[in-house]
């Protein structure tokens, strides 16, 4: 294929995103906006690091149960980027992968009302492998999900788009987590958690069928068979020839990394020091999703008249009131506005950085190696400062 017949390619594919530019982006936002509420109803620092410790009283191990899932739902990514590299659509393989994901939801449910009053250690142990499967199948989902976006509407219009759908998706999970304290009220504790795992998972599944309903232009590629070995050297070639890729993945990793690492443990110091209850993580959780639902809607304006980094550069330096006011942890009152400036910084880092990322790759059909490469080098250090703050925090 040569450079011509790609080009060539590349702007059918355009024409075809433009006049297909209203209906994939009606359907993406509306399967964004109910896969919300379900994702609203199970926010990892919040319900999930409450829930399991009930269960789990070492901060180390329940660090190690979000640093499974999310070494797990980054660092794999690396293995798909070279199949989406060769494959002419994406929407298939995405489904197959986001159904694997969402069933460990309703395997988790299950756990919950077999064995989490009948064999505690066994729970746990299932409890762990699920939630960390679940990463692992996110992993691909996510990478191929964005890819496909990437091919379905066109650059000029991608700003608008993740906004109003960020936006929308910020509400739906403020939504998701009003129903979630109204689901634990239900059933006696731990079934609550049961109940709530399988309605999130049931929400989930329809916005995997509204997904389903995207149209895709398969698009023609390369046939070229390049061999896994040179196919990662190549790829970490992008480290040594692009500087720029380079620079950008350090600012994530001060910044996204180890600047966040206070955060997943803003529930555990919470609880340790302030008692707080159900109550008060569901309202954290309201706050949370509200804050970057403000924030998805302040970046979007910023991130339009003056580009990807200018937010990311904002955020990092709201990152550090938020960090102070974590460690203070004087009140609860100091715990929701340590949670609430969260939301807002982590918001802008959400949409951004993998746009950013995709902004620094000069080839389209080469995407995919550059989110694949930026999660499999940065997966490692945002899971593990889950356990060294849990370290820190016994």
């Amino acid at each position: 294929m040569t450079s011509e017949d790609q080009e060539r390619e590349l702007k059918r594919l355009e024409v075809f995103a433009y006049k297909n530019l209203k209906r994939n982006s009606i359907i993406s936002i509306a399967d964004g906006a109910v896969f919300a509420i379900g994702s609203g109803m199970l926010p990892v620092s919040t319900v999930i690091v409450y829930f399991i410790s009930n269960y789990v009283h070492s901060n180390t191990l329940i660090g190690l149960l979000t640093t499974l899932n999310v070494l797990l739902s980054n660092s794999p990514q690396i293995l798909v980027a070279k199949k989406l590299e060769m494959l002419e659509s994406y929407k298939e393989y995405f489904i197959k992968v986001a159904l694997l994901m969402r069933l460990m939801w309703f395997l988790l449910a299950i756990d919950v009302f077999v064995f989490a009053t009948t064999n505690e250690l066994l729970f746990v142990i299932l409890f762990y492998l699920i939630f960390s499967l679940q990463g692992f199948f996110a992993s691909f989902a996510n990478i191929t999900w964005f890819n496909l976006i990437l091919k379905l509407v066109p650059e000029r219009q991608r700003s608008k788009f993740f906004g109003i759908r960020s936006s929308i998706g910020g509400l739906c999970e403020t939504f998701g987590a009003f129903l979630m304290g109204r689901i634990l009220r239900l059933l006696r504790f731990p079934y609550n958690y049961g109940l709530l795992f399988l309605i999130s998972f049931l929400i989930m599944m329809i916005s995997l069928y509204i997904a389903s309903m995207m149209i895709e232009m398969p698009i023609k590629k390369p046939k070229k068979e390049v061999d896994n070995k040179h196919y990662f050297r190549n790829m970490f070639l992008i480290l040594k020839e692009d500087r720029n890729f380079t620079y950008y993945l350090l600012s994530v990793l001060f910044i996204g990394a180890l600047g966040k690492m206070p955060f997943g443990f803003q529930t555990i110091f919470a609880k340790n020091s302030l008692s707080i209850s159900t109550q008060h993580v569901a309202i954290a959780t309201t706050i949370l999703l509200f804050s970057q639902t403000v924030g998805y809607m302040l970046w979007g304006l910023i991130g339009s008249k003056y580009g990807f980094k200018s937010t990311l550069l904002i955020s990092a330096l709201i990152f550090l009131p938020a960090i102070y006011f974590t460690y203070l942890m004087s009140s609860v009152s100091i715990y929701y506005l340590s949670v609430a400036l969260f939301g807002v910084a982590q918001s802008a880092r959400n949409v951004n950085e993998s746009n950013m990322a995709t902004k620094l790759c000069k080839d389209p059909l080469k995407q995919p190696s550059y989110i694949g490469l930026r999660n499999f080098l940065m997966g490692p250090f945002f899971a593990f400062n889950s356990i060294i703050a849990g370290r820190y925090n016994s």
